[in-house]
């Protein structure tokens, strides 16, 4: 399988033509990809799809934000099917981060909540079993033949006369922080969920743009750094959001659920038998109710976090920040002219 080889510099990377410089970019993301798809085989590697995902995000991003540069290298129906084979990932991703934050939960059950903290664990544990199943089944090898395409396609030898990176990238980045702000601006409360949806996926875009170039910058890395600050912010409360559905559509069913249980059981038993008695006691919807206000509780506290940033003004300084970042692109973009050769000058002045 070939793929371009990767830049030995970042600062290769800035002088470069963008349809060059972003096929670099992208071939290695998709050898990251590769490399977390043969991890996913091992059912201890609890970030091997993590990995996959990020990857994935990576090259997608990079493919969307340069798209006019390299669309005949990467044509919209093999960027759909990257796009398909992340996305059949994300069940089995959600499952994972919701268990994780409910079983941090579990240990400050009472003992009347447990059975709700229970069977909202079972029935995620039982989805992630069945996604993984269905992952390691068919993923390894749709993505090693996509993987072969991408690679081969992203190979090739194009006749680029397209500007160079920096330019290209100094001004998306400035456009990018602008559609940021425009969101950001927006935000006053946990009412604005759209706006703190679009700012979030603004926000990766951003930092995906200049992951790349960061080393060159003088406060690259800072701010890269604050964006991955920002975004798991509203990537925490993007979480909370979809596990308040879940908590939503599990109570509907773990009610009608102990309802069938306990009608089952009065058409065969006594009403006082302990049986009975037992299934009135276990109830799940206390356990989910302290769930759902644990849950609102973490989001306004998260929300607040936002706002905080936003009302002290770090938002503008980063913002500032970002547009210097894009002029010092800029002037990197630009190749510092070839130094004379002093002793051919000194020669001829001699010879004269």
């Amino acid at each position: 399988m070939c793929t371009p080889r990767e830049p030995s510099t970042s600062s290769e990377l800035v002088i470069l033509p963008v349809s060059r410089a972003v096929r670099r970019i992208a071939a290695g993301y998709l050898d990251k990809a590769g490399s977390a798809c043969v991890r996913l085989a091992d059912p201890e590697d609890q970030e091997a799809l993590h990995d996959f995902r990020v990857a994935l995000r990576r090259f997608r991003s990079i493919a969307r934000a340069y798209k006019p540069y390299i669309r005949d290298c990467l044509p919209k129906k093999l960027r759909r099917r990257v796009k398909d084979l992340a996305s059949g990932t994300g069940v089995a991703r959600d499952a994972e981060v919701q268990l994780a934050w409910l079983n941090d939960q579990r240990g400050q059950a009472r003992p009347h909540e447990l059975p709700g903290y229970l069977w909202i664990i079972g029935r995620l544990e039982a989805r992630l079993d069945e996604e993984y199943e269905d992952i390691r089944a068919n993923l390894p090898g749709r993505f090693r033949r996509l993987q072969d395409r991408l690679a081969a396609r992203l190979a090739l030898d194009y006749d680029d006369t397209s500007p160079p990176l920096g330019e290209v990238a100094a001004e998306l980045l400035l456009e990018t922080g602008e559609t940021l702000r425009g969101h950001l601006e927006q935000v006053h409360g946990q009412a604005d969920e759209e706006e703190i949806h679009q700012a979030r996926i603004t926000t990766k875009r951003l930092r995906y743009l200049l992951e790349p170039l960061a080393p060159e910058l003088d406060k690259g890395k800072a701010l890269v750094k604050e964006l991955k600050v920002l975004q798991d912010i509203m990537g925490e409360i993007h979480d909370t959001q979809v596990l308040g559905a879940e908590l939503s559509q599990a109570a509907e069913e773990a009610g009608a659920e102990r309802l069938r249980r306990l009608i089952d059981l009065s058409l065969r038993l006594p009403h006082d038998d302990p049986q009975v008695e037992a299934a009135r006691r276990n109830d799940e919807r206390p356990g989910l109710l302290s769930l759902a206000r644990d849950l609102q509780e973490r989001e306004q506290d998260l929300i607040n976090r936002l706002l905080g940033y936003l009302g002290q003004g770090d938002l503008g300084r980063f913002l500032d920040r970002l547009e210097e970042a894009a002029a010092e692109l800029r002037r990197l973009a630009v190749p510092a002219p070839e130094a004379e050769d002093k002793d051919g000058e000194e020669g001829s002045s001699a010879g004269s």
